[in-house]
């Protein structure tokens, strides 16, 4: 029997790894020095409990524990983060600003290849809202994104609002019915837009709400597409989270990041819990978003407690792709050991262990041979 791994798992072997390590630390380090503290959660959490915070999807790693309760292993980080805060926290009172490196796991099909296992770098902002916050936010991402040597992506943004009012508007009007507007969202949350316009189409709504839900989902550009969205939905009664937008914009654009940033209306995550600022990181070459995130700011009301919320979180193992897909070659990708090396003769051991502890105090790495010992380091 040959050994292999499950699909979507793989093993990560040391010069990979060190590269991880590598790319981890600036990124953590980066958010350290905008004032985030780490945290952890558990991989496994309480299936029914995760579910009180937003529909999950692709999770098919579920286990009875000898209690006979139903666990999942985690598909992203931002729920168990949101039911830690209910369960630990109680009252959020000022601010609090996560970070943290972890894995999710996620069913993805078999005949696509793709990993189940992902290493996600993110943060969560908790207690703060308005456009300063979400502001925080996107260039927070554009530094992690730096950090990691990116040199070319894009980091498109929106705001769900506006498509969730504009539904809510239909529905109100008797043009649809609510099982109608769960399916839109469900087909934007997967970026099935063929699906929003079959949907749109059989279900008969006036022409004025269907020619907006259609175009709204593919106005995109710089500060003018929030213009050209509220030139579109306003004259229905609807501008939800369009002004928080553009706010948001000028303080990118003020700050020399637009460069980064695009305006997308067609973004929406698999995760439904978004309620206002959406956002999606890509970069060329690489046919799937490097992360994703957005406002949540209803989220923890569903595990007990009140607090606005934000956050994203990026796919370590879809960064160092793009960072291949950007010129990077092994060589130059490889991160060195700078080892001191000491001679280890097997009748005074001691002797190299005492000479290595030394060396160590210095602030060196130290590798210990015996004598004649040849190999890689």
């Amino acid at each position: 029997m040959i050994p292999i791994t499950p699909r979507g798992f793989k093993d990560v072997l040391p010069e990979e790894a060190l590269w991880r390590e590598a790319i981890i630390n600036k990124v953590q380090a980066t958010f350290a020095s905008w004032g985030y503290t780490p945290i952890e959660t558990p991989s496994l959490e309480v299936l029914s409990v995760l579910q009180l915070g937003g529909e999950l999807s692709k999770t098919p790693f579920r286990l009875f524990d000898s209690d006979g309760a139903l666990l999942v292993l985690r598909p992203d980080v931002t729920l168990p983060i949101a039911r830690m805060v209910a369960s630990r926290l109680e009252k959020v009172d000022e601010p609090l600003r996560f970070r943290y490196t972890q894995p999710v796991f996620r069913e993805e099909e078999s005949m696509r290849g793709q990993a189940r296992e992902y290493t996600q770098i993110g943060i969560e902002l908790i207690g703060e809202d308005g456009a300063s916050s979400d502001a925080e936010v996107i260039l927070l991402m554009v530094d992690a994104l730096r950090a990691c040597g990116l040199k070319e992506f894009t980091i498109a943004i929106c705001t769900v609002g506006v498509l969730r009012e504009l539904l809510s508007l239909i529905v109100k009007q008797g043009e649809a019915t609510q099982e109608w507007q769960a399916e839109v969202l469900k087909a934007c949350h997967q970026n099935n837009f063929v699906e929003v316009a079959n949907l749109v189409r059989e279900s008969g709504i006036s022409r004025r709400y269907s020619e907006a839900l259609i175009e709204l989902l593919e106005i995109s550009g710089k500060d003018e597409a929030i213009q050209r969205c509220k030139n579109l939905v306003e004259p229905l009664g609807c501008s939800d989270g369009l002004d928080n937008l553009a706010r948001t914009y000028a303080v990118i654009t003020e700050l020399g990041m637009a460069d980064f940033v695009r305006i997308d209306f067609s973004i929406m995550s698999q995760f439904d819990y978004y309620t206002g600022l959406v956002l999606e990181a890509y970069a060329p070459q690489v046919g799937v978003a490097l992360g994703s995130g957005g406002r949540y700011n209803h989220m923890l009301e569903a595990f007990g407690t009140s607090a606005a919320a934000a956050g994203f979180a990026f796919s370590l193992d879809r960064v160092m792709l793009a960072l291949l897909e950007q010129g990077m070659t092994a060589t130059e990708t490889k991160v060195e050991q700078d080892y001191c090396f000491v001679a280890c003769d097997e009748s005074d051991p001691a002797s190299a262990f005492h000479e290595a502890s030394r060396l160590r105090a210095s602030g060196k790495q130290v590798l210990i041979r015996k004598s004649g010992q040849r190999g890689r380091g």
